[in-house]
């Protein structure tokens, strides 16, 4: 457990304010990130209700579409003060507060303080954390209907870069990891939680894919 508190202090420190606002003005010229818009793609074709759970969603992009895109309510839960901070007030700004609710921390402490959704989004959020099997086990638990993420391929060429990640970490007394899971073990975990995969596609390096419940 130590670990893990340690890696989201590092998340916290590594995703900050100043990376949260120069992403968040990409986004305003040019909308979502090429992966982010194909994951959006997908929810645009399973999409069947109202609320939404933005796990480790960032700058908010595939929360503020969801909500332009007959969406009622959603939820984020991210362990970056930076990110968090942002979000919030990009949804006062757009008078989305009632409608918007954030959560700062660990999702794996959090879930239980958060209730069912009809849609459940991981978007690049795997790849930051050592216990996915816990993430995607409670991902499934709090949706209703599917659950949609991206994540890196597996293999040799995503532990070279994932091994650099590492190095660049140590050297910058940075205690945050990036995590290369296997795919299979990853599919796995959603058959064995009944979902059944409707969507796949892949955006070197990443995998995106939605699961609905059977």
């Amino acid at each position: 457990m130590t670990d893990i508190k340690e890696h989201c202090c590092g998340a916290d420190q590594f995703f900050d304010s100043k990376t949260a606002k120069k992403q968040y003005k990409k986004y305003l010229k040019n909308g979502p990130s090429k992966v982010t818009k194909k994951l959006i793609g997908q929810l645009e074709k399973t999409t069947t209700g109202v609320s939404l759970l933005d796990v480790g969603g960032g700058i908010g992009a595939i929360q503020w579409w969801f909500l332009n895109h007959g969406g009622k309510r959603t939820f984020g839960v991210d362990a970056s003060t930076g990110y968090t901070d942002l979000v919030q007030e990009h949804a006062k700004k757009n008078n989305l507060e009632e409608i918007t609710h954030f959560m700062i921390g660990d999702f794996t402490d959090k879930a239980e303080e958060l209730p069912k959704v009809d849609h459940v989004t991981l978007d690049k959020v795997i790849c930051c954390y050592p216990d996915f099997e816990t993430i995607i086990n409670l991902a499934c638990t709090k949706t209703i209907n599917t659950v949609s993420l991206s994540y890196p391929m597996d293999g040799f060429i995503a532990d070279i870069f994932r091994n650099l990640g590492v190095l660049f970490m140590r050297l910058t007394g940075n205690s945050f990891k990036p995590y290369v899971h296997h795919v299979a073990s990853v599919r796995a975990l959603f058959i064995n939680n009944e979902f059944e995969l409707k969507e796949k596609e892949l955006s070197f390096p990443w995998h995106i894919e939605t699961y609905a419940k059977r």
